[in-house]
């Protein structure tokens, strides 16, 4: 996992063990904790199933605080050092992204893996067959971190792949899995080596991170097959600054384009108008009903007093909404401050729960299972008659309100933009979802469920299933405006907030 393609400077073994002990807790300390051991050999520990290595770190384990042993077996990092994958470094900073950059360096590491399959050659004595190369396609952590939240989850790559996948017995599996020459032997005893030890492939993992962040960084063993796993995992913090400034930019400008989106998807029924400027709003035609709100707000603040004058103007008129979505796009950074002495008022402060705008990705999703005897049916809704149904539940639970019609929102499902979901209990439509697709994003809307009928898991079924087919068909991030009384369902389907929504509305003085 990381850069494959390292050359390794320094030979790995006990030296290497003895630098860092020695660094950490002194010469002292070392001659203390080996006096009569047998200190492990690389090459022949083998032979003894690695009994000299269960020793040392026995001994090791027993003198040395536990969170101390595991600081000093994760510098040990099989003799790497962050200086080898500089150029990690220096990729990440151009990408400014840390989501894009690991994405990236994925794309590198499986086309490697593809070309390798391609062309019959091995990486490192193994052969990359399709057993193998499918193996990897499914475990992508195992070729480059993959972030789920604030964490960077790893893998290992098991040391004899063919014959790791071949083996039907635990044990063997585990023996082809494991790296380590000081603990591989150890699997086939009754004794293996202290799982503590594998501290030192956390920090073989960490190596490349660590060199593209330019920080050390906290992390822990997950599973190890030292400690009965199948596989060796890994789990690294990523730390807050290194979130704010090179995670939520691009979460937070998914969620807003998506915003965007959902009120301009109001403009396909032919009776809502979109108008675009310095503030763009929606409101529906004379005569007609719907949705009505401002958003993409974007002032000069050269021309700020004239541009907003003219908008309240607007509102006194009945011609921009007087509802305001402030999000963190919009300009200028005090917009807030400067609309509340204009005569705005801050809907979202007086709430005790401000709406989150949500973000879930792909690796982060937690599908919901149902049980066996469950009486709710998902239906994806195609005809007329169906999302008239679907309709009048939206409007009941969600709105309260007539907001949108089936005669002009069908064309919502005949033009494919909106895939259009719906719930139901013993033939009764009691929940629905819609999922808008955005590229490689897509947002998730008109979640609702009848009141008689909530807290029966319709909800969160049909959110499950609206999730897996966008994710099924290759959407990497799924958006949502977060009602508060619906953030625990969503945080359970594995969402996250990002930042609070903001809704401003005017009330003239007059």
């Amino acid at each position: 996992m990381g850069d494959t393609k390292i050359n390794y400077n320094e030979q790995f073994g006990i030296n290497i063990f003895k630098r860092e002990i020695c660094a950490e807790l002194g010469e002292v300390f070392w001659q203390q904790m080996t006096n009569g051991l047998v200190l492990p050999d690389i090459e022949t520990e083998a032979d003894c199933k690695c009994c000299n290595m269960s020793a040392f770190m026995r001994r090791f384990e027993a003198m040395a605080d536990r969170d101390i042993a595991r600081k000093i077996l994760c510098r040990v990092r099989h003799g790497l050092t962050t200086s080898q994958s500089a150029w990690a470094r220096e990729e990440f900073l151009k990408t400014g992204n840390l989501d894009l950059f690991l994405k990236k360096h994925l794309d590198a590491e499986m086309e490697h893996f593809i070309e390798l399959n391609r062309e019959h050659r091995d990486f490192y004595g193994q052969e990359i067959t399709d057993e193998v190369l499918d193996f990897i396609k499914r475990n992508p952590t195992m070729l480059a971190p993959v972030r789920i939240g604030k964490k960077l989850r790893c893998m290992a790559f098991p040391c004899n792949m063919s014959e790791y996948l071949k083996a039907t017995d635990d044990t063997m599996r585990r023996y082809h899995a494991c790296h380590c020459p000081f603990a591989k032997a150890s699997l086939l005893s009754d004794a293996p080596v202290s799982p503590t030890l594998c501290n030192c492939s956390l920090g073989h993992v960490m190596n490349f991170i660590e060199a593209s962040l330019g920080r050390s960084l906290r992390g822990r063993v997950i599973r190890s097959v030292l400690s009965g796993d199948l596989t060796c995992e890994y789990e690294i913090a990523i730390p807050d600054d290194i979130i704010a400034e090179y995670v939520t930019p691009w979460e937070t400008d998914i969620i807003i384009q998506n915003y965007y989106q959902y009120y301009r998807a109001f403009t396909l029924s032919g009776i809502v108008e979109l108008h675009e400027n310095a503030v763009d709003w929606i409101t529906p035609k004379e005569g007609e009903t719907g949705p009505s709100l401002a958003f993409h707000v974007q002032l000069d603040e050269n021309r700020l007093e004239m541009q907003l004058q003219k908008l309240i103007s607007g509102i006194r008129a009945k011609i921009i909404p007087p509802r305001w979505i402030i999000t963190p796009d919009a300009t200028p950074s005090n917009i807030v401050s400067i609309l509340e002495e204009n005569g705005f008022y801050n809907l979202s402060a007086k709430a005790p729960d401000p709406e989150p705008g949500m973000l879930l990705r792909s690796e982060e999703f937690q599908p919901y299972i149902s049980p066996e005897d469950t009486a709710i049916i998902c239906r994806t809704v195609q005809t007329r008659e169906e999302f008239s149904v679907w309709v009048d539940v939206v409007n009941t639970a969600l709105h309260g309100w007539a907001m949108i019609d089936a005669e002009h929102y069908y064309k919502w499902v005949e033009t494919g933009r909106v895939s259009i979901y719906m719930a139901e209990i013993c033939g009764t439509a009691v929940s629905t979802a819609a999922t808008i697709r955005n590229g490689r994003a897509a947002s998730l809307e008109f979640v609702s469920t009848l009141l008689e009928y909530r807290r029966q898991k319709a909800a969160i079924t049909l959110c499950s299933k609206a999730l897996a087919d966008l994710f099924a068909d290759g959407v990497e991030a799924v958006t949502l405006s977060g009602a508060s009384e619906a953030t625990a369902l969503y945080e359970k389907l594995g969402f996250h907030s990002c930042f609070p929504n903001i809704i401003m509305e005017y009330k003239s003085q007059d």
